[in-house]
């Protein structure tokens, strides 16, 4: 992907967001345990509690490098520092890849960050229930941020988290001048999906294009299918680990929905082999090679990076994934990366967790971090953000992913993220599995509960 200047998310699997924000040249917001030499405790406040001499606390964040986003944090403490003289907090960037199993050991140990970076569900839930994570309570400084993208860290009606960077939504990428030239618009059904394929595959295009040599793309197809047949409630049990979650009826049809995909050759050959880091799979579909792709909004400046006029030309078409007939899940629901998250460990003094408030209510819920965020390439998901898109390069289709977040009844965070990671492993391979036909659906799901129980 172009370094063009939108920060990019990587998840365990390899993910990444990059998104083009006006002459900035940005990686990715995120932070996460500094090495060895970084203080890997919470900080000691020098009167032990907040006054006229202060507290001190660090902050773990998860980070691929320097980046607009990196700075607008630091920005951020700065000015937190500023209106609360003697209060310091220390921001530790740290390499995703080694995050979980710092932070897990941190926990462990009893010496996590006071402020520690997360990506919620599964593995958030697995700090909540060993006690080491305040809740939030209920404040009304909560109600600054869009409902949607609080699910991820809300955990039997508590939020333990709150957002410290955009919103990352799944929608189909597709070239609109292919559909035009074949008379087809973007289907709103599966079964309208499964007849676009039918014509594209007619007249030699290949109609979706999916680098599923890297697993995570093709995860993407079994949390809408799932959502869509059966609800929001289907993934929060998988979520929990809920004994025999795998055999609900939703999940058996979606395998079986993506198997009839994979039959009526919906995908490009080759499919299981082309790894989206590459950029093939987004020139399939600029090259009109390929119709379309799902995948997440960042593959917006991906394609951006690579053939700009396609984009701002206006060939670039963005829609939602289509309801299923007979589903009981809203077609305006949403899967994706709702956003990254930070929380209060539990081992924090009174002190430190008082002034980790302090900076989550006067700082992460600003209108100044907001335009921070969009300045930096991010969709922000505190309320009353659509006015800052105006006069930036992507604000047609920010201003979209915003509302659409705006508006979800429910937006169902990346399963590989939201499970805890021995589960979120054995999903990943046995799924492309499914895609390659090479596993049935039953086995998926029985391989699947087993594991589950195993890991709980």
């Amino acid at each position: 992907m172009a370094d063009t200047g939108r920060r990019s998310a990587w998840h365990a699997a390899g993910r990444g967001r990059l998104r083009v924000a006006a002459a900035a040249t940005a990686a990715v917001l995120a932070l996460a345990l500094a090495a060895c030499g970084s203080a890997a405790g919470g900080g000691k406040g020098s009167s032990g509690s907040s006054g006229s001499k202060g507290t001190s606390l660090t902050m773990w964040l998860v980070t691929t490098g320097p980046s607009p986003a990196n700075t607008a944090v630091q920005s951020l403490v700065a000015s937190f520092e500023k209106s609360h003289p003697g209060d310091h907090i220390t921001v530790d960037f740290v390499e995703n890849q080694s995050y979980k199993q710092k932070i897990q050991l941190a926990m462990g140990a009893g010496n996590p960050p006071a402020i520690f970076w997360t990506w919620g569900g599964g593995p958030l839930q697995q700090f909540i229930k060993a006690g080491d994570v305040d809740p939030l309570g209920n404040p009304s400084w909560l109600s600054s941020f869009l409902p949607s993208s609080l699910g991820a860290v809300t955990y039997q009606g508590n939020v333990y988290g709150v957002p410290v960077e955009g919103t990352q939504p799944v929608y189909f990428f597709y070239n609109k001048s292919i559909f035009a030239k074949y008379h087809l618009t973007f289907p709103t059904t599966f079964s309208g999906l499964l007849s676009a394929v039918a014509v594209l595959k007619s007249h030699g295009i290949a109609p979706i294009s999916l680098a599923n040599g890297d697993q995570w793309p093709g995860l993407m197809y079994l949390e809408y299918l799932t959502d869509r047949i059966g609800g929001p409630s289907v993934a929060q049990a998988l979520q929990s680990d809920t004994a025999g979650g795998w055999s609900n009826p939703a999940v058996t049809q979606a395998l079986g929905d993506i198997q009839q995909l994979v039959k009526a050759g919906a995908f490009q050959s080759g499919y299981d082999s082309l790894h989206f880091s590459g950029g093939g799979s987004d020139a399939l579909v600029y090259s009109g090679k390929a119709a379309m792709q799902l995948m997440g909004d960042w593959d917006i400046s991906s394609i951006l990076g690579a053939d700009k006029s396609f984009v701002t030309g206006g060939d670039l078409g963005m829609a939602p994934f289509p309801a299923v007939a007979g589903g009981t899940g809203n077609s305006a629901d949403l899967a994706g990366n709702t956003a990254s998250y930070v929380g209060i460990a539990s081992h924090a003094t009174a002190a430190q967790k008082a002034v980790a408030v302090a900076f989550f209510k006067d700082e992460l819920t600003s209108a100044s971090y907001a335009r921070a965020e969009v300045a930096a390439g991010e969709v922000p998901v505190t309320k009353g953000a659509s006015p800052l898109f105006t006069g930036q390069s992507l604000a047609s289709f920010d201003t979209t992913i915003y509302n659409s977040v705006q508006g979800a009844p429910s937006f169902q965070y990346s399963w590989d993220q939201a499970m805890t990671p021995s589960v979120a492993t054995v999903m990943l391979t046995n799924l492309a599995q499914v895609f390659e036909l090479s596993q049935t659906p039953q086995k998926f799901e029985s391989l699947l509960n087993s594991q589950a129980k195993s890991g709980s």
